[in-house]
């Protein structure tokens, strides 16, 4: 900002033209040229603050700033004009001797004109002819005020009938959390009633749904708000009288009685009624592409909200792991991976498909107008205080998106190690190993074989004060107490390396990686290994002798790893035989080669008969099977030498590890697991000698 005194005689002309100013003499306007500096604001500079004292009127001669006004009951800035060259503002307070009324601001460089107010009221004694020019001024400024300053009040139960197309363009349960109403559209603005007008956050999300608009906000009363979702917005919409229970948290249905056969909430029931008021298309083999608008008015609508809340619910009350929608040329196919088996739970209507995959995005917070792209999100949800976390995935496929969702239930207790492995001697192995002080523990294994589990065990078996714990994770599936978790964001380069790191720089003591999928991360955890740090992680390995040629893949040097690890646990998990209706099965004669003996002494075998509490299939829950291969000098030696896979594994087997198939022998003949179950995970590959041997 700079000031200057002005040329007299150049302002004359340009004084002329200022309205407040346009009935003095030309000699007047000389001497009030004389009493006027020249102030130059760059752009976005407040000239004047509503509520500062008035020492200096402004009148603009190049620019324009914008005139903004507080609304005293919301506290909401509102534009009131723009001003441009010849205009004047702060004049009133000159007059009336009160604080600012308004806040001007810059909208780009301006150069303004300034009069202190002793000059000013010199120049209304000696020119009265001034005051005419400045109550036409003030006459116009009121008027344009009141047009511009507030927001309007309405009353929803009397503002007349509502448009359900515009009402439901946000979905109800947005409306009801932030108390807000769409209520009219006129050209590019939005009238939105709100309780809270000032809620920036509200404004946001009805942004996300109703793109590309002004929201003009208006106020309406709390009371007037609820008669109005209670009464008349279910009208409006067409809803079921239960419409309200639509926004109600998500609950499981309510546990069976084992005396009555095993029921399920119905999709189908729910599917009817959903039917009965959609008309998408009535062609099946159409693509069914309807606006983004009747999307969002749908998958608001009750039926569809309920839909989507009891195949959440009812995919809890399973303990499903996954729930798959999968759009097919005739349906919408919803399973549910429960106890590692993917099971049909409904065939859906296609024309379900759209509103539900809509309400499923909502949730997730994803762009539900976006349907050729996949897309992640998830959805956070908590019942009886049991946290809830469900990771969402889809994917566009022939028939419309295939919608995947993980389902991680944080609170789940997690089992010590002598409970959550069953053969004693390999529990207490890897209770030894991971009291070590320093080195890496390795855990392998597919996608949901359980992995994550078991090294949230081994923290929980070391976790006490006197430890520093971290973790880098990518998701957090259980929360962990006295441990500090962290989450991966990609988006930010957050990723397992760049934690790992500074990990390191935190005083560390034992560190977990959720997984090791890239040189960068392996080399950091082995020489976090190796300068005194216990260390684990995961590998994408089929076996515990694997581990160390993926590591050798990723350019880790083999005397490196052998140097850096401490053992090497490989697992996969299999149906456990339902412990309510166990019983003793006839030996089958082909398990002779599973278990490498004839057919005349086959051990005792047993299996569920299927009951309420298995739902018929014979197994409840899941078992972990488990390879250890703990490191010694020998196969150091042999990994340092660069042996080959089988090398390692004849070493490790001789040295005391017991293979996958050998520990799934022992869930067979201990009556936990059957031989289907463990042969769906566990390829067995040796010959019967080799096994029994």
């Amino acid at each position: 900002m700079t000031t200057s005194t002005p040329d007299t005689e150049e302002l004359v002309d340009f004084l002329k033209q200022v309205r407040l100013f346009t009935d003095l003499p030309e000699e007047s306007l000389e001497k009030l040229g004389s009493n006027l500096k020249t102030t130059e604001f760059p752009p976005a500079e407040t000239i004047m603050r509503e509520g500062a004292p008035g020492v200096s009127m402004y009148i603009i001669r190049t620019g324009l700033v914008e005139v903004r006004k507080k609304d005293p009951f919301t506290g909401i800035a509102f534009l009131v004009s723009q001003l441009g060259p010849g205009s004047a503002v702060g004049e009133l307070s000159l007059l009336t001797g009160r604080a600012r009324s308004a806040t001007v601001n810059t909208l780009e460089a301006t150069t303004v004109f300034s009069l202190t107010r002793a000059d000013f009221r010199t120049l209304l004694i000696q020119y009265p002819e001034i005051s005419l020019g400045m109550a036409r001024v003030l006459a116009e400024r009121i008027e344009e005020a009141n047009k511009s300053v507030g927001i309007e009040f309405v009353n929803l139960s009397r503002n007349g009938s509502f448009d359900p197309k515009i009402v439901g363009m946000v979905p109800i349960n947005i409306l009801r959390q932030h108390k807000v109403l769409p209520i009219a559209m006129s050209r590019n603005s939005l009238s939105l009633a709100m309780v809270n007008p000032t809620s920036v956050v509200a404004i946001d999300d009805v942004r996300r749904y109703v793109k590309g608009v002004i929201i003009e906000p208006k106020i309406c009363t709390e009371e007037d708000f609820t008669r109005f979702m209670s009464l008349e917005y279910p009208r409006l919409m067409k809803l079921k009288p239960d419409a309200r229970r639509s926004t109600e948290p998500i609950r499981p249905p309510k546990p069976r009685k084992k005396s009555t056969p095993l029921e399920t909430q119905s999709l189908e029931d729910l599917e009817a009624e959903i039917l009965g008021g959609i008309e998408l298309t009535t062609d099946d083999t159409e693509d069914l592409k309807p606006s983004e608008t009747e999307l969002q008015t749908l998958s608001g609508d009750a039926p569809i909200v309920r839909l989507a809340n009891n195949v959440l619910a009812l995919a809890i009350q399973k303990g499903a792991s996954d729930i798959h929608i999968e759009p097919q040329e005739h349906g919408v196919r919803v399973r549910m991976r429960v106890d590692g088996v993917l099971q049909i739970e409904s065939v859906l209507s296609r024309k379900i498909m759209l509103p539900l995959a809509s309400r499923l995005k909502i949730l997730s917070r994803l762009d539900i107008a976006e349907r050729r792209m996949p897309q992640d999100g998830r959805i956070s949800l908590k019942i009886d205080d049991r946290a809830i976390d469900i990771r969402v995935s889809t994917v566009p496929a022939k028939f419309g998106e295939k919608i995947v969702m993980r389902v991680l239930d944080k609170s789940t207790a997690l089992l010590p190690l002598e409970r959550l492995i069953d053969h004693p001697d390999i529990s207490g192995k890897i209770q030894k190993l991971v009291k070590e002080p320093y080195g890496i523990i390795y855990v392998t294994g597919p996608t949901g074989s359980g992995k994550t589990t078991t090294l949230y065990s081994c923290l929980s078996t070391i976790n006490e004060p006197g430890r520093n714990i971290s973790t880098a994770e990518d998701p957090i599936e259980y929360d962990l107490e006295g441990i500090n978790q962290i989450q991966t964001h990609k988006d930010i380069g957050l990723d397992f390396a760049r934690i790992l790191r500074a990990f390191l720089r935190q005083d560390p003591d034992v560190l977990l990686v959720g997984e090791t999928r890239d040189p960068e991360t392996a080399k950091t955890a082995v020489e976090a290994a190796l300068t005194g740090h216990l260390v684990f992680t995961t590998l994408h390995t089929n076996d515990a002798p694997t581990a160390f040629t993926r590591l050798e893949e990723m350019g880790i040097e083999p005397f490196l790893t052998a140097s850096s690890t401490l053992g090497v646990i490989a697992q996969r998990l299999a149906r456990r035989i339902c412990s309510n209706c166990k019983a003793e099965a006839e030996p089958d004669p082909a398990m002779t080669g599973f278990f490498g003996c004839s057919e005349k002494n086959l051990p005792k075998t047993f299996k569920g008969k299927g009951c309420v509490d298995c739902a018929g299939t014979g197994y409840k829950g899941r078992v972990g099977i488990y390879e250890l291969l703990v490191m010694n000098d020998e196969l150091r030696r042999a990994i340092t030498a660069g042996a080959k896979t089988d090398e390692i594994r004849d070493c490790a087997v001789k040295n005391g590890m017991m293979p996958l198939q050998k520990y799934a022998e022992y869930l067979v003949r201990e009556g936990v697991t059957t031989v289907e179950a463990v042969m769906a995970v566990v390829s067995i590959s040796e010959s019967a000698e080799d096994v029994e041997n």
